[in-house]
Formats: C-alpha cells, sequence, structure tokens
C-alpha cells in the first residue's frame, strides 16, 4: 500500500513537472516568435531615404514588397518630403542617405558649393508612350476652348511643387516651344494633394503633375492631361527623376550603398518587365502612394530602365536651362554624377 501511495506521488510530481515544462516551453516559443523579426531587423542595415509619393518609386516599393532589399541585408527606412528639391539640406547633413525625386537648380548649385552628394541611378524616364510627367489643365478651360495651346496659358496661373525642379524646366520647354518664356506664365507652388482642390475651386489654371496624380485629377474631373514632353519639338527624352547618395553614403558606407542599388536594380527590372498594369504592382504602388489601383493602372507609367541608365545629355540641358534663367550657377554635369553602383 505504501509503495502504491508513494508511486502515485511520484507519477504526480512528474506529471506537474511535465505540465510545467510544456508550458515554460511553449512560453520560450511565442516570446521567440515575438522577438524574431525584431532581432531580424536589428541584424539588417537601415539606409534612410527621402521619398515622394509618385509611381516612379515602383522600384522602390517593389525592392520592400519583395524582398529584394533584405536579400542585401538592407532595412530601407522612410521619410515623406514635398519635393527633391526640398531634400537638398537633408542630404547634404548626411541626415539622409538617398533620395528620390527629380534634379533641381539647388542640387547642382549644392554641388557647384562642393557639397559631396552625386546622382547614381535612373528613377524615371519621359519618352514617347511613357508621358508620365505632363501638364495638366483645368477641363473648363479645355472644353470652353479657352485654352487650345500652351500659348493660351500666357498669364495664367501653373501650379509645380517646387521652384527650379524638373517641372519648372519643363513648364519652361513649352513655353518657349511656343515664342513665351516661363515669366509669360504664372507659377504657384503647391504639393499635388493640394493642386486636387486647387483646380477644384479655380484657383489655379494648370499644373505640372507626374503620375498619378494626373490620373486623379481626371478620375475627379477637374483637369484633362494636355501635354506631355515627348510632344515638345526638338525635346527629346527628358531625365525626370533620379536616385541621389548623400557624400557620406558614398564615402562612409560604400559597401551598404552598393547593396542598396543591387536591390533597387532588381526591382527596376522587375518593374521594366511588368509595368503598372500588372495587378501584384498596382497593389504595391497603391499601398505606398494611397492612390487606388484602378487610378493607377490608368495612369501614363514612367519609362524605368532596368539597369539603372541615366540620360546625361539632358541632365546637362536642365543644369544650362537653370542657369540662364538665373535659377543656379553653372556647372559641369559630370560633378553632379557618380555611376560607379551600377552594374
Amino acid at each position: 500500500m505504501r509503495f502504491e501511495v508513494l508511486s502515485r506521488a511520484a507519477t504526480s510530481i512528474s506529471t506537474e513537472e511535465i505540465m510545467a515544462s510544456q508550458k515554460l516551453s511553449w512560453a520560450l516559443s511565442l516570446a521567440l516568435l515575438v522577438l524574431l523579426p525584431s532581432l531580424a531587423l536589428a541584424q539588417l542595415e537601415t539606409v534612410k531615404l527621402g521619398d515622394l509619393s509618385a509611381i516612379s518609386n515602383a522600384a522602390i516599393y517593389i525592392a520592400i514588397e519583395k524582398g529584394f532589399f533584405k536579400e542585401q541585408g538592407i532595412n530601407t527606412d522612410i521619410t515623406n518630403f514635398d519635393s527633391a528639391a526640398k531634400q537638398v539640406p537633408a542630404l547634404v547633413a548626411g541626415e539622409l542617405e538617398v533620395s528620390v525625386g527629380s534634379a533641381s537648380a539647388g542640387l547642382f548649385n549644392a554641388v557647384a558649393e562642393k557639397a559631396p552628394f552625386r546622382i547614381v541611378a535612373d528613377k524615371g524616364q519621359a519618352r514617347e508612350g511613357y508621358g508620365f510627367s505632363l501638364l495638366a489643365v483645368r477641363k473648363d478651360l479645355v472644353d470652353s476652348g479657352q485654352v487650345k495651346t500652351f500659348k493660351d496659358l500666357k498669364g495664367k496661373k501653373i501650379a509645380i511643387l517646387a521652384k527650379g525642379n524638373v517641372q519648372h524646366y519643363l513648364a519652361g520647354k513649352m513655353a518657349e516651344e511656343v515664342g513665351l518664356t516661363i515669366n509669360d506664365v504664372e507659377l504657384t507652388f503647391l504639393g499635388a494633394p493640394n493642386q486636387v482642390t486647387a483646380f477644384e475651386t479655380k484657383a489655379i489654371d494648370a499644373a505640372y503633375v507626374v503620375e498619378p496624380w494626373a490620373a486623379r485629377f481626371a478620375e475627379r474631373g477637374v483637369a484633362v492631361r494636355f501635354r506631355t514632353p515627348d510632344q515638345v519639338k526638338g525635346l527629346g527624352p527628358v531625365q525626370v527623376a533620379v536616385i541621389i547618395y548623400s557624400g557620406k553614403f558614398i564615402s562612409e558606407r560604400r559597401a551598404v550603398a552598393q547593396r542598396w542599388m543591387n536591390g533597387y536594380l532588381k526591382g527596376a527590372e522587375l518593374f521594366n518587365k511588368r509595368g503598372t498594369k500588372d495587378p501584384e504592382i498596382a497593389a504595391i504602388l497603391e499601398k505606398y502612394t494611397k492612390v487606388p489601383a484602378k487610378v493607377i493602372q490608368a495612369a501614363i507609367p514612367p519609362y524605368q530602365d532596368p539597369h539603372g541608365k541615366l540620360l546625361r545629355e539632358n541632365l546637362a540641358d536642365q543644369a544650362h536651362w537653370f542657369a540662364s534663367n538665373g535659377m543656379q550657377q553653372k556647372i559641369n554635369i559630370d560633378n553632379a554624377l557618380d555611376l560607379s553602383f551600377l552594374k
């Protein structure tokens, strides 16, 4: 009898120990599941990126969502800006490592003053069939026949994102094509979301925008696509958007900068093959731009070179135009470029 009691006690103790052990095991497993993402993230190199919500950022968003940056040991930390021009001070200070947007008079001026950041890759080009950067005109002005050509915009108000950016350059080129200058129109500086309201209230007559904003204007019935860069005589393909690296990123974290570029180019290659009509690509763009996928699919896409190749001659023309219009110093465009990260 005593043996049986002891035996049962031993069995009871053994069962309690097993249950306690199982509970501890479950708790540890749960803790590990919670900690693993944080541990994995801690092992990645973080790269700080200044972003603009635009379809031409597709390769970056794809690289994040498809894990192409993670394959390279990179975590891309995004901060949003209204324009690339407004990212320049953060680039100079090294607070941003990667900037996405357009070349600008501010950027070229900074290079002339020996700022060490550089344009390193293509992010979006306007060419025939890829006029994603374009002039939109208020629908009632077009429907009524008040605006038939750019010449009819003389004295009217045109919105662009910022002074001295590629939109400023392209609006100027369109003005010059019809015998005007950029000073013959009234420029106002507005972020794209505010341009929707400005069109609705008739506070502006036109806006130079990038997709998907032109598609959004059309969807709201406030403005129509009016003219694209490929329609401007003698202009040719335009380097609308670029990838820019800070000087510190280039000199102090070069291996990380190369790995970031590897992930980016893999995203660019996939975007080049599949484009904005692809449901998965449109869904990724919707997530980051907050624009519905159906609007993105209706937008004019950018051309992105799958190897990151830039239009050097057009960048030189932009710098020349800004200098000729008193917005920047003259520069040698090669001083603004570092193409060593491209394969």
